[in-house]
């Protein structure tokens, strides 16, 4: 039997199979079809029955990482969606928020919002700020919503009525009425996505998981269908974006909470891999040919955050906490008006970077690798895609060389300098705007092109410590097979700190607590498989934001002085946050949050086994590489890294070579190989 997790990207489909008998982890990737990823996901199924001798029969754990419904928000080609609203509060989504992101831009637009107002209805019904009904919802007016929703001929409605997290009868009677009026409508309610009070965030969580609804049923109902037909009979389970598993069915219900799918799964086994090096704090840096994906690992743990943004708009659901950036190895790099500039535009797959030889023209920072001599023409991939090393120092040397007056190497290194330089702005994003020091954690960095620049970015941010983990260009892929299954409840309820009891917070979790086993029950995981984390929302009166507090694992009742406790953490959490506090200010608790965590059986990373030792270190060849000012151009031993065993080292200069990518050690760095594979190099103080 095999376990194979499949992540989608923009330009090819990464396929991971790992053998839990022998550990053994194979890997290949295939075109991605973004039309039809269901297809793609097949075709490497193919792949790995023809490669590796692996049939779709022996596959006994199937996890789907996806980007269809992120790729739909951000291009706008999700569904034709209307949004049910409570009558005179149908112009949330134009309202908006009073934030403004850049606050001297006179000329900022507002993003567009998934649902134009004409597609908006109000309806006649009130739930009160306390959940008492204030006016009822008649069953003439369901009728008449319900009605006009089938007349205006969409594909998908979301429902977001004020109060509906305090009772949600209304939305559901609402639901019912479409189904029957317009029963292939696919209808999403505010109350099941997103429980929780604020109802700007929570109108937009609910619009974005029914404008992506038809597209991620469509997909899995596909994907059943392709997958059953080539003699696959277990579990279908999709990545998350809190770095856990759910089951299909629950994705085509739910398809908001896969808009991060597939970096989560990236974020997961790099903390996987940190564990198992002994690394308890590091900064991941996921770079593909678009984008820069980077997130914290603190204590070994994934840190998560109870919601997001994307494409301006806020998204209500836990998720692993990525900040990104325009920085990945199709960034163009342009010279304008006296200065280099390099991405947030990118070339993307198609036409993608000049030595692709697809029709690009304009130079990107894969050009600039491959004129470095970084990148081997003739092994990109393994060998399966050949580049065209003359037309990158071609595009190099007129788009960039000629207007600085450098030669092709320098121009092609500025390039790499600038690129780095917005990757460490995106790093001290999430660290030093957060008041944490980069150089106390380690620089993880995988994806196709994040090890190619890692050294110089470490020496940018004084980072000390780089952890390369195995298979570095699948680890997305690789994380979605490290995962558990994961669901979380949550409801919000006002409450005033001093009247906060433990009976009260016992009532509250008990209550969430039992849908969530009832959830995993019906996964068939058993009780005792099944670890539940309390946590609640706290603020100060009067404040804007809350600041969650880890109450501990659900274990039935919660007592008096457990409900003190976690007021006196709350104080704890909020100074470490903001840098003050006040026990004698009033708090309030607003939401109560219990995240469950289902264990399943999830591949390892396991000691080396075969490859070289410690003494067989000798090079497969070498290659002339420029390092500018750290060495210029100096001929480089080239390492294949399944050569290295245990303990081997490699000095630098020296470039180290796998099928997905290329580490560069830059003069003075020094890599070693652990027991299970990771590559940690050491970066000299600068």
């Amino acid at each position: 039997m095999f376990y194979v997790g499949v992540d989608t990207g923009g330009t090819f489909t990464d396929v991971v199979a790992f053998d839990p008998d022998s550990g053994e982890i194979v890997t290949l990737k295939v075109p991605s079809i973004p039309e039809d990823p269901s297809q793609a996901l097949l075709d490497g199924l193919v792949q790995l029955d023809q490669r590796h001798g692996i049939t779709t029969p022996e596959i006994t754990r199937l996890i789907f990482g996806t980007t269809v419904a992120t790729n739909a928000i951000i291009e706008y080609k999700g569904a034709k969606t209307a949004l049910l609203a409570t009558d005179g509060n149908r112009d949330a989504l134009l309202i908006q928020r009073q934030w403004r992101p850049r606050l001297f831009d006179l000329f900022m637009q507002k993003p567009k919002p998934y649902v134009p107002r004409r597609l908006t209805i109000g309806v006649a019904e009130r739930i009160g700020a306390d959940g008492s009904v204030v006016r009822a919802l008649t069953d003439e007016e369901a009728e008449r919503t319900a009605t006009a929703i089938g007349e205006m001929g969409v594909d998908s409605v979301a429902v977001s009525l004020l109060f509906s997290f305090l009772d949600p009868s209304h939305e559901q009677r609402l639901r019912d009425a479409i189904k029957k009026c317009a029963p292939n409508t696919y209808v999403s309610l505010s109350s099941d996505i997103c429980p929780e009070f604020r109802e700007y965030e929570r109108t937009c969580t609910v619009v974005t998981n029914a404008y992506v609804m038809p597209k991620i049923d469509q997909l899995i109902e596909r994907l059943a269908q392709r997958l059953g037909d080539a003699g696959f009979a277990s579990t279908l389970r999709i990545m998350q974006s809190n770095g856990g598993l759910m089951n299909g069915q629950q994705a085509r219900a739910q398809p908001v909470k896969t808009l991060l799918s597939g970096p989560a799964g990236g974020v997961v086994g790099a903390a996987a891999a940190a564990r198992a090096a002994g690394i308890d704090d590091a900064i991941t840096m996921d770079m593909g040919g678009t984008s820069l994906d980077v997130a914290m690992i603190q204590g070994g743990q994934v840190k998560l955050s109870p919601d997001g943004n994307l494409s301006g708009f806020p998204i209500k659901v836990p998720q692993v906490n990525i900040h990104t950036i325009g920085a990945g190895g199709g960034s163009i790099a342009r010279y304008f008006r006296g200065t280099l500039k390099v991405g947030p535009e990118s070339a993307g797959a198609d036409p993608g970077p000049v030595c692709y030889g697809k029709g690009g023209t304009e130079p990107t920072s894969t050009d600039a690798a491959l004129t470095l001599g970084f990148i081997n023409p003739k092994y990109f991939l393994g060998g399966e895609v050949a580049l065209d090393a003359d037309r990158a120092k071609a595009a190099i040397t007129d788009n960039i060389a000629k207007p600085l007056d450098l030669d092709a190497a320098d121009a092609a290194m500025a390039v790499v300098r600038v690129q780095v330089a917005n990757m460490a702005n995106g790093i001290r994003a999430v660290s030093v705007e957060k008041g944490l020091d980069p150089r106390e954690f380690a620089l993880l960095p995988f994806g196709g092109a994040g090890s190619l620049y890692a050294g110089l970015v470490a020496e940018e941010l004084g980072m000390s410590t780089i952890l390369v983990p195995v298979q570095p260009s699948v680890l997305s892929a690789l994380g979605t097979l490290m995962s558990d299954v994961k669901h979380t409840e949550v409801v919000t309820r006002f409450a005033p700190g001093n009247q906060v009891k433990g009976q009260l917070l016992t009532d509250i979790f008990i209550e969430l607590e039992s849908r969530l086993m009832e959830t995993f029950s019906d996964e068939g995981i058993a009780a005792d498989k099944v670890t539940l984390e309390r946590s609640c929302d706290i603020r100060y009166r009067g404040q804007g934001y809350e600041v969650n507090v880890a109450l501990g694992l659900g274990d039935g009742a919660i007592g008096d002085t457990d409900a003190t406790n976690l007021l006196d953490r709350f104080h704890i959490e909020h100074r470490k946050q903001f840098g003050h506090s006040d026990k004698d200010e009033p708090v309030e608790l607003m939401n109560y949050r219990v995240v469950g965590i289902g264990e399943v059986t999830k591949a390892e990373l396991r000691p080396l086994n075969g490859g070289g030792t410690a003494n067989e270190t000798a090079p497969k060849g070498e290659r002339r590489a420029y390092f500018g000012d750290a060495g210029g151009w100096q001929v480089c031993p080239v390492f294949e890294r399944g050569d290295l065993g245990s303990d081997a080292a490699v000095e630098g200069p020296a470039l180290i070579e796998e099928s997905g990518t290329v580490i560069v050690l830059y003069p003075g760095y020094r890599a070693t190989m652990d027991a299970i594979g990771n590559l940690r190099i050491e970066v000299p103080a600068s």
